[in-house]
């Protein structure tokens, strides 16, 4: 039977899947990597480190499953957005990759937003002129290390700089392209006169194609290092938000995905163009359909409190075997819905859509002396849902509907994120995978593409949706969902009334960082 890895270059690791034609899981392995936060709103990563991670994991999954690389019959990959590596002629990274949580451009996109063209490019790339796209970084940089830019010979996503890496091949995959505001999402192609006004040399812009497009092979430098075999077929892939749809069945419009890992966000698949300028907007990895999205910091935070006040769940994971993430759920459900009072502003690195606020912060609004550790879990909960329903309700105002709300990533193996959802939403929340214990969205998605790709598949939809027969359901609690419609506009206010203070604090922590 033929065998199909799917690579997803994820913000905090890389995970990859082996599966077999008939949709069964054969192995899996990921391995961490570090971002780098010299600055409040700086994220950087070192894409050799991507690379290293791809070669860890690969051979584990070898060994694992007692296959080679012979048994290999397609690669896809797929990777976290708005994150671009500078590659010299040799495909060599000539500095760090600022990835989708980076919010350092905000000159830059202020100027961006002042130009003429501004809103033409808006209606153009269907996307808002943010600093934490690649249009306002690659300015950054442009103005910051010029000679970095004039050495640059092309900008390639993160996938598509593991896919240089495998097979020698520079491409970016539509779904990718909307990261640079030069991209016209409605005729599938980079605009000369908008990259031209943007001053981005189209040259350094590698050629666009589908995402199930073969791009090339697996040389034998990559095949040396990684342990596959000479030769072996790669797909163009995409991004993570959208592979990771398809992998949970988003196939029609009106499906949506719920993504719950570091970074939260949703996407309601779509069968035409909308632009909202508060929203997120990119081609689906199926030919004819779009995302619209919605895409939030907050998951992040979830691991911030592991990392700097979970010492005790850290503790107790060592000592039991289990994740300390579901200890932290575990904690959280001894808390009331509404954490006792108790409200969470998620903004730790600013926010993107729908508010766009690089000076928000995280805030606890609530603290007394009867609040409990659970609470705190509980509320941290609570703001990164809020977040994702902010931006599910912006999408309806645009006129786009919902009509199944389905888990993908690591929360939706969390219970307690899966009622949480369909509680505040008021919305049945689904999942589905092939069994249980199994990975499955995204590389189980990039193993079909993979698949499809190299023509093994006829259709691509009706596979993914055959590979998914299990589906758990968590309906909304009618009185958990009246308190949160209290609670949300409370959650909405505390941002509002604190716009000015963010930007005080901005101000008050770029001093800092000069005196430093």
């Amino acid at each position: 039977m033929k065998h199909y890895l799917g690579v997803d270059v994820g913000t905090s690791s890389l995970k990859a899947g082996l599966w077999r034609e008939d949709g069964e899981f054969i192995a899996h392995a990921s391995s961490a990597y570090e971002t780098q936060r010299s600055a409040p709103t700086w994220a950087e990563q070192n894409p050799l480190d991507w690379w290293k991670a791809l070669r860890e994991s690969v051979q584990n999954i070898l060994y694992t499953s007692g296959l080679t690389g012979q048994n290999i019959a397609g690669i896809s990959v797929d990777s976290m957005g708005w994150t671009f590596v500078p590659v010299d002629r040799a495909g060599t990274p000539l500095y760090a990759a600022m990835t989708w949580q980076d919010r350092r451009a905000v000159t830059e996109a202020t100027a961006l937003r002042a130009h003429p063209d501004a809103n033409r490019w808006v209606q153009l790339s269907a996307n808002p002129l943010d600093e934490a796209y690649s249009t306002a970084k690659l300015r950054w940089l442009q103005i910051h290390h010029p000679d970095i830019y004039d050495q640059t010979d092309l900008l390639l996503m993160a996938s598509a700089f593991i896919n240089r890496k495998l097979t020698g091949q520079s491409i970016c995959d539509y779904t990718q392209a909307y990261a640079f505001h030069c991209f016209d999402v409605h005729n599938l192609r980079w605009d000369e006169s908008a990259a031209e006004a943007m001053e981005i040399d189209l040259a350094k812009l590698p050629p666009l194609v589908q995402s199930c497009d073969v791009i090339g092979e697996v040389t034998t430098a990559a095949a040396t290092e990684l342990g596959l075999a000479v030769g072996t077929p790669v797909i163009a892939g995409g991004l993570d938000a959208a592979v990771g749809a398809f992998g949970s069945g988003v196939t029609r419009a009106g499906l949506t995905a719920d993504q719950g890992g570091t970074a939260f966000g949703l996407s309601v698949a779509l069968d035409h163009v909308v632009v909202e300028p508060r929203l997120i907007f990119s081609p689906h990895v199926i030919p004819g359909l779009h995302l619209l999205q919605g895409g939030t910091v907050g998951g992040g935070t979830f691991d911030w409190f592991r990392q700097q006040l979970g010492y005790a769940e850290q503790v107790a994971a060592d000592v039991t075997g289990h994740s300390p993430y579901s200890i932290m759920t575990d904690e959280a459900d001894q808390s009331p819905p509404g954490a006792n009072g108790l409200v969470f502003l998620p903004y730790l690195s600013g926010e993107r859509s729908p508010i766009w606020d690089s000076n928000a912060r995280g805030v606890f609004c609530g603290l007394n002396y009867t609040t409990k550790r659970a609470d705190i879990i509980r509320a941290i909960m609570e703001g990164c849902v809020f977040a994702v329903y902010h931006n599910m309700l912006v999408a309806e105002e645009s006129g786009a509907q919902v009509r199944e709300w389905i888990g993908i990533g690591g929360a939706a193996n969390s219970g307690s994120w899966c009622q949480l959802k369909a509680d505040i939403s008021n919305r049945p929340f689904t999942v589905m995978r092939r069994a249980k214990n199994e990975p499955g969205d995204n590389t189980l998605g990039l193993a079909v593409m993979a698949g499809y790709g190299t023509g093994h598949y006829p259709d691509l939809a009706k596979t993914i949706e055959q590979f998914l027969p299990r589906r758990t359901t968590y309906n909304p609690n009618p009185e958990h969902h009246a308190l949160y419609q209290e609670l949300f506009p409370i959650y909405r206010s505390l941002y509002e009334r604190l716009i000015p203070t963010f930007s005080e604090l901005t101000r008050f922590t770029s001093k800092i960082g000069q005196h430093s």
